[in-house]
């Protein structure tokens, strides 16, 4: 018998042959440079070639789909992660083999099955799947791990691995395991040690640890792994990644190789890892479908159940998420904890959601069980393997081997023993998670119990090599047999990950973890957490991450510090520039790029619209079923129109610029339009037109708008504003001193300003010229991208390579800009107006009239062509730099230098950009070498110039991008036209954007080439005719011009719940005062959710069928005939001279809720925004409107003030005249303006307004009511009832004593008789009567009840006192003062709430309105406005939020008017 070869020399010969394989990868794989860091993420983009960057970055879902439509090749992908592989090994020292000629020959079989039979092989047809070593494939080595077993062949191809084959995957890499296949970590003897690729210094995981580092590296996007302790969770964990471990008997396990393989009593399974949660699902979707029961079977015969409603949120229940924080054996290191935290904080505030605490049950016994049962025979077969070679044992095969005491041999009677301890704690867990219900079923069985589990998945991120021993938090589910899904949430950041100093281990193996936590050692580990699940309910972890990620309205990146927002779904636009921000000379591909004629559409473009266009069926047909134009089947007549791609309507959205102000209200409009915001499908909002939209345009703050969106993986506005990572969208944060301390950059003003520096530098030293826009674009980007220091790898045409974008499922975005030379003037006349789109920038204009590759911007053409052996730049189109392509603000960002706290060295910095890029360059982006360089010399001024410079869209103040939307090739039948343009004094628009573009498609230049547009009047007459208060259409009768002309949907920006006109050169705002321009640009668009016409969403919906139905030749519906006749231009004028325009807030009927909220009918939440007069009342009561003045009056009862304010002048016109006693209501006295009743200290008065003097006329208290009642009480509340009565409330005086039921309510008749109504009142308020007067009411504050009386008009008397409204008692705040509106509604000022509430004739809240301060005091109405008085905040450190507006006065448009004051009638 030949002796066997010494271990070194197995070794040796499976470490050749895995390099041989890489060596047989063509062209070359480069060599990694020597001096690696310890983050080596970032390597591989610097050695791919870019498409193969991109293809490996693309995910799972996002590859499986362009490989079905031919996108991409199959061909193409392998090669691509055949070549990353070889990096990441490199890198890691992750694979056993690559398989390049098998899977090279399998992807040229599949892309040749497509091309002929025009259908791919199976759902996975061409995926690249990378597959742990020990999962057998016929012939190829099976060793496990162990130099003994090298020569272990696989008979034949693993169960899993026939199915997924069938599916069409291509097998291209095996990877690395560790010795006995027993560990957290991976090392063994043949290969060496697989390291982490976020910190070569940490473990990978273990057991399927090849997979975690290839897969973190992006070397794969799906792996196939397995699991008996944690194999697949904790490699998923370390390595950022997506992870499960299936419950046993669902995935087929024959053909694989390992120790112990028969035993049954911890039962290993196979699982996924992916690098999308997607990629999970479709594997599961895929195994079980082809019913592995029928060839293996001890598999359950149980398909992927995600048709079945898994989630209580389904039914109407909650989803009841139990936190794990520690298995109270080991405590977690702090980034575990904070992830933990930050996830819970985000999910208590889901209303869906419902979080309780998880307290783990005898972990400790689970663990002695597992240990004991996982080798029965006393480890001898592992024993037995390692010995064969005399390999040496790796240190934590002496770990779970040798150092554990809970290993012998057990008998069968022993293993009976410990299978019947498994089967006890199981049950005993059962017990527990069912104990966790809050109700029971018809036939008694628990409901409305714990969904699923939050836990982490170990006590720390990826521990240091050879320093993974402690399974717990994985093996506990393993024993359970009960399904878990790792998703990854963050990464650990010295900086905020401190030690806890101070701890008190609880055991040794804690005080052994608690050791380990260096917070610099960890840095960058990826920090995840686990969701576990009941057994056989697999899919609900999986579907929990998905449904929680859409509530949270996020879709997430890439592994990042963005902590609980589960941030890691899908990634977002490609971060593909190949070095940042500096654009880089590469090799050009075999099809060079060139300049195309704009003639028509690009090939690409067509080729999208293609899909767009079936994708905006089903949302149009949803869309219009909502609107339900009146004897009009919309659905059904997209239906017959579907297949005829040119009937239907195609739609476009244009938002304007503006700044800030324009992104704001634009995002406003957009999510109105948005049906995945919340309530967008209500009755009346307009929820699926962003869905049922071909084209979104945007240009200078609408351009930041729609970049925002799109780079941001085209989330939803909500998402932006309500970023749990305080990340995107802080505008109260300056963009002259960075970003907060605290957010994902966490740079402070110096770093800010240095990176930027650094970024900007970059691509100067590269040889490009640099302008203020490169420095703008950075600035706007920390705030409108969510990704570390702003995203400087972020392209504009990487948008094309997103799955949402390429399946159709977003609109086509584009960015308008104007071409300018350095200091020239521009008129909408002589203007190229250039756009930006995902493929192209270029323009429509006959000038230059052609468009070039954007990925391709900075190369250098000429002729429209690029010359033999030039390069091809990649990375000039960085999206800030695109979307920052209007430096127009820049100016006044320097202007703030001054006013801010940052360092000199930084106001230096800025002035030495105006220094180095001139002064004419001030406000332009610079795109030299100019791609058009020689391109239609004879048209174009600028051919013969080397540079392109751009400014914003808006110079030409056609500052409303309508250019690319009304382009003939484009064929767009309607645009929605948001304008937030600043055209007037007071920084509303007055349609000079409409102006601007209808007077340059006239020009008889010819520069609109071809484009039609509808006639609109001039600016003077939009004013004068109201055009710009409300949307209005222009171009109805299409008849009336030579081409047909898209209708225009003109919505402008105007006051509806807030006054929105902030300048354009406001560049830091309040989140209330953000959240208020948003809500008002969404009830600007909505109509007030058609409020203020309830007929506008059947409008829209005509407007949207207009073009359509002239096509097919349908009749026009009537109701469509009657808004075109409500709505369009009827071709009036009225150009004479405005006055000012100072519109007031519209507001709307309380009848719908807004955005966002679903409990109730809600008055515009954030009308109130900010105070209509911004005062400091100590309390501030009993607003009266006097009609015949139109004025308003209030008192300031602990500051004695008496405060006027003249309505019709405005806040300018306040009065504050000084009072000698407090005065606390007010009323009129019939016959006279000269004098006023009121409620003072000591009873009723006569106020002279003339001298502000009083004098009694009834004192209330007398001789009944004992000494001191004068000194310690004081009139509250009082009205004046029809007859002329005066109703007047006492209380004890706070200034003297707290209040006790002292209270009466008393009544003063016009014969001067006073009468005692209600005694043993605490706080008498809002005294009123109903509309018919048969009805009065009474509020008696510290019983949060609303009282109503039988009312006798005649007499006065009350009686048959009823509770009319309580508000509940778990409600912040007590009602307080009352008014009445002729609907019979009763509007109550709740104190304490911060709101004020209507009250339904029936006794139910119906609505409210919500106030920036809690101390609310008393509503009153003049017109159709609410006056709303306040106090100053009573505890100002508990609630400082509320300290700044208290004691102001807000005013409310609510729609609808008061019930008439009446005056006293004094005899």
């Amino acid at each position: 018998m030949a002796p066997s070869p010494n271990w070194q020399h197995v070794a040796k010969t499976a470490q050749d042959l895995r390099d041989a394989s890489i060596s047989r990868i063509y062209p070359p794989v480069p060599d990694v440079p020597s001096d690696l860091p310890a983050n080596v993420t970032d390597i591989p983009k610097h050695l791919l070639a870019t498409e193969e960057f991109l293809i490996t970055e693309t995910s799972v879902e996002g590859l499986v789909s362009s490989l079905a439509s031919g996108k991409f090749t199959s061909v193409a992908v392998v090669k691509a992660f055949l070549r990353r592989a070889a990096i990441a090994q490199q890198l890691t020292n992750c694979i056993t083999e690559l398989l390049p000629e098998e899977a090279l020959s399998r992807a040229e079989y599949l892309d040749n099955y497509l091309q002929e039979h025009r259908k791919p092989v199976g759902p996975l047809h061409g995926l690249p799947i990378s597959v742990k070593e020990h999962i057998g494939m016929k012939g190829k080595g099976l060793n496990g791990g162990f130099i003994s077993w090298w020569n272990h062949k696989g008979k034949d191809d693993a169960n899993v691995l026939k199915i997924l084959w069938q599916a069409g995957c291509v097998f291209y890499v095996r990877t690395t395991e560790p010795q006995t296949l027993m560990h957290l970590e991976t090392s063994n003897n043949l290969y060496g040690v697989t390291v982490n690729p976020f910190n070569r210094k940490l473990t990978s995981g273990g057991s399927s640890g090849g997979e975690g580092a290839l897969l973190g590296l992006r070397g794969s996007c799906l792996g196939v792994g397995s699991d008996i302790g944690g194999s697949v969770r904790s490699p998923s964990a370390n390595c950022g990644l997506y992870g499960l471990r299936p419950t046993s008997y669902r995935v087929p396990v024959d053909g694989w190789t390992a120790t112990m393989l028969n035993q049954e009593q911890i039962v290993a399974v196979i699982g996924p890892l992916s690098t999308s949660l997607e990629g999970i699902k479709l594997f599961m979707k895929t195994v079980l479908s082809a019913k592995p029961w029928l060839v293996e079977p001890s598999c359950l015969p149980i398909p992927w159940r995600d048709g079945e409603d898994h989630l209580p949120t389904r039914h109407g229940k909650k989803l009841r998420v139990a936190v794990m924080w520690s298995d109270e054996i080991v405590k977690p290191h702090p980034p575990i904890i904070r992830a933990l935290k930050e996830l819970v904080q985000v999910l208590k505030d889901i209303p869906e959601i419902e979080v309780t605490t998880w307290t783990p049950y005898k972990h400790d016994e689970a663990w002695e069980i597992i240990a004991s049962i996982y080798f029965a025979d006393g480890a001898s077969e592992e024993i037995e393997a390692i010995s064969a070679s005399g390999e040496p044992w790796r240190p934590l095969t002496k770990f779970i081997l040798q150092d554990n005491p809970y290993i012998k041999h057990l008998s069968v009677e022993e293993v009976w023993y410990w299978t019947g301890r498994r089967e006890q704690y199981r049950r005993a867990y059962a017990k527990i998670w069912n104990e966790t219900a809050i109700g029971t079923g018809q036939n008694g069985e628990p409901e409305g119990m714990v969904d699923v589990i939050l836990a982490p998945v170990g006590p720390g991120a990826a521990p240091p090599l050879d320093h993974a021993k402690y399974w717990g938090y994985t093996s506990q589910w393993n024993l359970l047999d009960y399904p878990a899904l790792v998703f990854p949430v963050s990464k650990v950041d010295p900086s905020i990950d401190k030690i806890e100093e101070g701890y008190q281990p609880m055991n040794e193996k804690d005080a052994f973890n608690y050791q380990l936590y260096e917070p610099e050692k960890y840095r960058d580990a990826p920090v995840s957490l686990q969701l576990i699940g009941r057994r056989y309910e697999d899919e609900k972890p999986s579907t929990q991450v998905d449904s929680t990620a859409s509530i949270i309205g996020r879709e997430p990146s890439n592994v990042a510090h963005a902590g609980a927002d589960l941030e890691l779904l899908h990634p977002r636009a490609l971060p593909n520039a190949p070095n940042g921000y500096t654009p880089e000379r590469l090799d050009c591909p075999s099809d060079s790029p060139t300049i195309r004629s704009a003639a028509a559409l690009s090939s690409s473009e067509r080729s999208w619209l293609d899909t767009r266009r079936n994708n905006t069926i089903d949302p149009m047909r949803d869309l219009l079923q909502r609107i339900n134009i009146p004897n009009f089947n919309g659905p059904e007549y997209i239906s017959n129109n579907a297949e005829n791609q040119s009937a239907l309507p195609n739609i476009g959205i244009a938002v304007s610029g503006g700044g800030y102000r324009a992104l704001m209200n634009g995002a406003g409009a957009i999510a109105a339009f948005d049906v995945r915001e919340d309530n967008a499908t209500s009755a009346g909002h307009l929820g699926g037109l962003l869905q049922s939209a071909t084209y979104l345009s945007g240009l200078s703050g609408g351009g930041w708008l729609v970049g925002s969106l799109f780079i941001n993986n085209f989330t939803t506005v909500s998402a932006l504003l309500n970023d749990p990572s305080d990340t995107v969208w802080e505008f109260d944060q300056s963009l002259v001193e960075g970003p907060d301390q605290g957010s994902i950059q966490l740079l402070d003003t110096a770093d800010y300003f240095s990176t930027i520096q650094d970024q900007v530098s970059g691509k100067n030293d590269a040889g490009f010229n640099r302008s203020v826009t490169d420095y703008w674009g950075r600035a706007l980007s920390f705030q409108l991208i969510n990704a570390t220091d702003g995203g400087p790898g972020y392209t504009w045409s990487s948008i094309a390579l997103a799955d949402h974008f390429m399946r159709g499922e977003t609109p086509f975005p584009v960015l308008v800009a104007d071409g300018r030379a350095p200091g020239e003037t521009l008129i909408s006349g002589n203007t190229t107006v250039y756009e930006f789109n995902p493929f192209e920038l270029g323009t429509w204009d006959p000038t230059t009239f052609g468009f070039v590759p954007l990925e391709f911007l900075g190369s250098n053409f000429s002729n429209g062509v690029l010359a033999p052996g030039v390069e091809c730049v990649r990375g000039f189109d960085n999206a800030g730099f695109i979307m920052g392509t209007s430096s127009s603000l820049f100016n006044q960002f320097l202007l703030q230098l001054n006013g801010t706290s940052i360092p000199d060295f930084a106001k230096s910095f800025i002035s030495d950009i105006l220094s180095s890029v001139g002064q004419d360059n001030n406000d332009i982006a610079d795109y030299s070498p100019n791609p058009f360089y020689g391109y239609h010399n004879s048209t174009s001024q600028n051919a013969q110039s080397g540079r392109l410079t751009l400014v914003d869209g808006g110079e030409d103040l056609q500052n409303i991008p309508l250019h690319p939307l009304i382009q003939p090739n484009r064929q767009v039948d309607v645009i929605f036209a948001i304008d937030s343009s600043a055209d007037t004094d007071n920084f509303w628009p007055n349609g000079t954007a409409l102006v601007a573009t209808y007077e340059r498609n006239l020009n008889s230049s010819g520069i609109g080439n071809g484009t039609s547009f509808p006639a609109v009047p001039d600016a003077n007459s939009f004013v004068n005719l109201g055009l710009n208060t409300r949307p209005t259409f222009f171009g109805c009768d299409s008849s009336n011009t030579s081409d047909v002309t898209p209708l225009i949907v003109y919505i402008p920006n105007s006051p509806y719940v807030f006054h929105s006109n902030v300048s354009t050169f406001d560049l830091t705002y309040e989140t209330e005062t953000r959240n208020a321009i948003v809500q008002n640009g969404y009830e600007g668009a909505t109509m007030g959710n058609a409020t203020a016409d309830p007929q506008w969403p059947v409008c829209v919906g005509c407007a949207i069928l207009s073009r359509s139905l002239e096509r097919t030749e349908t009749p026009v519906p009537d109701a469509c005939a009657q808004c075109f006749q409500r709505y369009c231009w009827n071709g009036t004028t009225d150009s004479t001279t405005p006055a000012p325009y100072q519109p007031s807030i519209k507001g709307a009927a309380i009848s719908a809720a807004p955005r966002g909220r679903g409990d109730g009918v809600v008055v515009a939440a954030l009308a109130a925004t900010l105070p209509y007069l911004h005062l400091h009342c100590g309390l501030g009561e009993a607003p009266y409107y006097d009609e015949s003045s139109g004025s308003l009056r209030f008192v300031d009862i602990v500051k004695e003030k008496l405060h006027t304010v003249d309505l019709k002048r405005g806040p300018s016109s306040h009065q504050v005249p000084d009072l000698d006693s407090a005065i606390s209501t007010t009323a009129h006295i019939e016959g006279t303006d000269d004098e006023l009743i009121v409620g003072a200290k000591l009873g009723y008065a006569i106020f002279d307004r003339d001298t502000k003097k009083l004098r009694y006329i009834k004192k209330v208290w007398d001789e009944r009511d004992g000494a001191g009642k004068e000194k310690r009480m004081r009139c509250n509340d009082g009205a004046v009832d029809s007859a002329g009565r005066y109703w007047v409330g006492t209380m004890n005086d706070p200034k003297v004593q707290a209040p006790t039921n002292e209270g009466v309510l008393f009544r003063l008749d016009p014969s001067s008789e006073l009468h005692r109504m209600i005694e043993n009142a605490t706080i008498p308020n809002g005294i009123g009567w109903s509309t018919d007067d048969k009805k009065m009411f009474f509020i008696d504050s510290p019983t949060r009840n609303i009282f109503v009386f039988d009312f006798d008009a005649v007499s006065g008397s009350i009686s048959n006192r009823q509770v009319f409204f309580h508000y509940a008692d778990e409600e912040e705040g007590v009602p307080d003062g009352f008014a009445m509106d002729t609907s019979g509604n009763l509007w109550t000022a709740i104190c304490g709430g911060g709101k004020v509430l209507q009250v339904s004739p029936e006794g139910k809240a119906i609505g409210e309105i919500v106030l920036p301060t809690r101390m609310i005091s008393c509503p009153g109405f003049a017109g159709e406005d609410l006056f709303i008085t306040s106090a100053e905040e009573e505890e100002p450190d508990k609630y400082p939020d509320s300290v700044k507006y208290g004691g102001s006065l807000f005013k409310v448009h609510v729609g609808i008017a008061g019930k008439p004051l009446h005056r006293f009638k004094r005899n």
